[in-house]
């Protein structure tokens, strides 16, 4: 045996000096990206794995990122080192604020990207990461020294072997992937790339539980077969807000999208030729996302809709390629065709690249820790849509808490562990591997029971403090998120030191929003008034002492709407924590059996569809059934409540 070789099983080779404290990524997707780059900022020695180096970040479905619930992970992910806010800063080409006018806490940042850039960008910001190698090829099976213990790495499909100590898998709609299109069923992880067979069987062998799921992509058109005049415009923000914390310019030029609706002859050829779709003729087993249906699905499932909202996006400045968002099918290529012809403005349009579905290997996120990593192997964790999950956020998130917890693992330091009041990352992954998941599962604003304390624009100054312990932000990014939290706790402080009386210039301004003051207040109690709107509280902060609008890194608007968020949801935010505290005793609280709420508004299709399946005995269970959102169950509380008194 050559000397400084480590023996490991079946005369497998591996090099001793290799092999020291090394991660190895699995898949080069946005979970694997981010996987990669902070356990690289960390300082450990990575390397990422992936099938195709010119395809690390690809935007294989909708060529965005963020939205509602998704866009406050974002930049959580930021806060914490995460690459996708800079990488969509960089290369965005439409940002919108979406629910701005709902109030800070859910408003939801969301950016069209020009994906060949993205793509370009997120190689070279792995390229350009220290202490990270890239490696082409695909993972044929993990290696341990005995059983699923002692990890000594990843062998490659050609022999060769990736030491490591660590293995974070991030493998997609890969493994054991199939595409679909009508009735035709092709091998493939994305169209044009093939599955991942071995590694798949490898997990399966073991033991882990799997289901297969489904997902599915639009078709792509030729931006010069649509007619743009037909279409409604939607303009992006002017000017656009970033993503990051750390971003001072969006430097890519702005377009507009475009919303079309479908029709009744849109319509018609869908259900005429629904025993060709992949998902109706009976060719998929595997369960699709809810909250992204099909075309099929739509028209199905909705029958009283009478249309259907489909977003025209385009996908790069440097192709003349546009994607329909909502028009996600697996019908044949030459239905497409037609469907795609049915909407206004596309009579001439034409098919670039035909929309499919695919089916692929999930395992059940129940078999995974708190820090993601898999119970019964020891050394591995799973990120992404190998957890059951759907949406690049959502597989960036995972990813970047695999990343750090495989590094702190490997240090012998406690996990990182977000609770739900602290992360919407923190909601998903409690939701994964306390409840599961039985479909494609998608961060909605509506999971987290803590959200007035989860505004995205606060998870700087939120998640400062596991910042400073996970160590992937450079010291100048750390010191920039500390002088801006130390400023935001400054002017709160002058906000309760201003005196506010008749006479005081304060006053003045108070007397022209229609307040009488019979007596004096501090000004932070004057800005908890609802008549002080953003012109009243701008024209007081310009009176207040030590005010700056102009300080570097200050955004004075995003500022006095977090300052004015803080004050007057304050008292809700005690009252929702009184309220959780009580929900522990939800367990006890039996729901009668005769008990209907199908007639209740305020609970969504799906609550109804998993409360009729479930049949929970006590509210307790009612909550930690995957889908159950907690204002649902404190709608079915107070109905409880209410009929135990009629």
């Amino acid at each position: 045996m050559p000397a400084g070789w480590d023996p490991g099983p079946e005369g497998i080779l591996i090099p001793l000096e290799e092999r020291l404290q090394q991660v190895v990524v699995i898949g080069g997707g946005h979970a694997g990206l981010e996987a990669a780059q902070v356990a690289a900022r960390m300082g450990m020695a990575t390397t990422l794995l992936t099938m195709n180096l010119d395809q690390i970040g690809q935007m294989s479905c909708n060529p965005s990122i963020g939205g509602v619930g998704k866009g406050h992970m974002v930049r959580e992910l930021d806060a914490l080192g995460g690459a996708m806010g800079r990488l969509i800063d960089a290369t965005g080409i439409h940002f919108r604020i979406l629910n701005e006018s709902r109030g800070v806490a859910v408003r939801g940042p969301r950016a069209q990207a020009d994906k060949v850039k993205y793509r370009i960008a997120a190689r070279r910001l792995l390229e350009r990461t220290a202490h990270l190698k890239l490696r082409q090829g695909m993972a044929a099976r993990l290696v341990w020294r005995e059983g699923t213990r002692g990890l000594l790495g990843v062998e490659l499909l050609d022999g060769s072997v990736l030491p490591c100590d660590a293995v974070v898998v991030t493998s997609g709609t890969f493994l054991n992937g199939q595409v679909l299109i009508g009735a035709r069923r092709l091998e493939a992880g994305r169209a044009g790339e093939p599955a991942s067979t071995h590694l798949a069987q490898q997990l399966r062998s073991l033991g882990l539980r799997h289901r297969r799921l489904k997902t599915g992509t639009s078709p792509r058109i030729a931006s010069g077969s649509i007619d743009f005049s037909r279409l409604l415009v939607q303009p992006g923000d002017d000017p656009p807000r970033p993503f990051s914390f750390f971003s001072t310019t969006i430097p890519q030029r702005q377009v507009p999208c475009h919303i079309v609706h479908t029709t009744a002859q849109t319509e018609a050829i869908v259900r005429e030729n629904l025993s060709q779709s992949s998902l109706y003729g009976g060719h998929i087993e595997g369960v699709g996302p809810r909250y992204c249906p099909s075309i099929e699905d739509k028209f199905v499932k909705f029958p009283d809709k009478g249309r259907h909202q489909i977003f025209v996006e385009p996908e790069s400045l440097e192709t003349e390629e546009t994607y329909l968002a909502g028009l996600s099918t697996s019908l044949p290529p030459e239905v497409q065709l037609r469907l795609v012809r049915s909407l206004p403005g596309f009579e001439a349009a034409e098919i670039l690249r035909p929309g499919y579905a695919i089916e692929y290997d999930s395992f059940d996120p129940l078999q995974l820790r708190r820090d993601l990593s898999v119970a019964e192997l020891e050394g591995v964790w799973f990120a992404g849509q190998i957890n059951g999950t759907t949406g690049y956020e959502e597989a960036a998130g995972q990813g970047l808490l695999a990343g750090i917890n495989a590094v702190r693992w490997l240090r012998k330091q406690e996990p990182v562990v977000l609770g739900r009041d602290q992360a919407y990352l923190g909601v998903m992954v409690d939701d994964l591997v306390t409840k599961g998941t039985d479909e494609p599962y998608r961060m909605l604003t509506a999971r987290a029971e803590h959200r007035l304390a989860l505004a995205c624009d606060l998870a700087d100054s939120r998640l400062l403090a596991v910042a400073r312990a996970v160590g992937a932000l450079a010291p100048e990014e750390l010191a920039q998120v500390e002088a801006r939290a130390a400023s935001r706790e400054q002017l709160k402080a002058r906000c309760d030191e201003a005196w506010v009386t008749q006479t005081s210039p304060f006053g003045a301004v108070a007397a022209g929003a229609g307040i009488r003051l019979d007596a004096g207040l501090t000004l932070a109690e004057l800005f908890r008034r609802q008549q002080m709107g953003t012109a009243e509280a701008d024209a007081c902060l310009a009176l207040l002492e030590g005010w700056d609008p102009n300080q570097p890194g200050w955004d004075a608007a995003r500022e006095r709407d977090l300052l004015l968020f803080d004050l007057r949801y304050a008292p809700y935010r005690d009252r929702e924590a009184r309220l959780l505290e009580g929900q522990r005793a939800w367990d006890h609280v039996r729901i009668p059996s005769d008990l209907r709420v199908d007639h209740l508004h305020g609970i969504s299709r799906e609550v109804l569809e998993k409360l009729a399946l479930h049949r929970p005995e006590t509210l307790g269970q009612a909550s930690r059934i995957p889908g159950i959102t907690p204002a649902a169950v404190t709608i079915l509380h107070l109905l409880i409540h209410r009929s135990e008194r009629i």
